[in-house]
């Protein structure tokens, strides 16, 4: 009896499975003008796990967001097996952290994890936690001397 092609399981013969490439080498580094880009990682809770017209529904959201900055976000990917988004946007002061807060009022449980230091000011003071980043700075500071 055969079985349908899509629940086939992959044997030797028809090829090893393989990781995906790494994400850093998908990701543009540079724009089409040959300044260096900044990028940020958000994670979404749960998106791998919610039906497809959810995930398809917070995909649009991201990408209208993306549209809305109008050439500057140069790269954006959801990873719906460990439920992060990946944006690369040009570097300019202060970008990547108003993307991240506008994915952010669309799509309102995305969290902000990872990126370049210019990206965290402006996310915590947006969401109103500037006095904790504030301590966190002068914490720094402390501990360098």
């Amino acid at each position: 009896m055969d079985t349908p092609r899509h629940r086939r399981a992959v044997t030797p013969a028809e090829g090893r499975l393989r990781p995906a490439q790494p994400l850093w080498r998908l990701a543009p580094t540079r724009g089409d003008d040959g300044r260096c880009l900044a990028d940020f990682m958000m994670l979404i809770p749960g998106l791998g796990t919610r039906p497809e017209r959810a995930r398809s529904l917070v995909a649009e959201r991201v990408r209208e967001v993306c549209e809305a900055y109008r050439g500057q976000v140069a790269f954006a990917d959801i990873n719906y097996a460990i439920n992060v988004l990946w944006v690369s946007v040009e570097a300019e002061p202060g970008l990547a952290g108003r993307v991240a807060q506008s994915i952010r009022g669309r799509v309102p449980e995305a969290r902000l994890i990872g990126g370049q230091l210019g990206a965290v000011p402006a996310a915590l003071v947006a969401s109103g936690r500037g006095g904790l980043w504030a301590r966190v700075r002068r914490l720094s500071a402390r501990v360098t001397r």
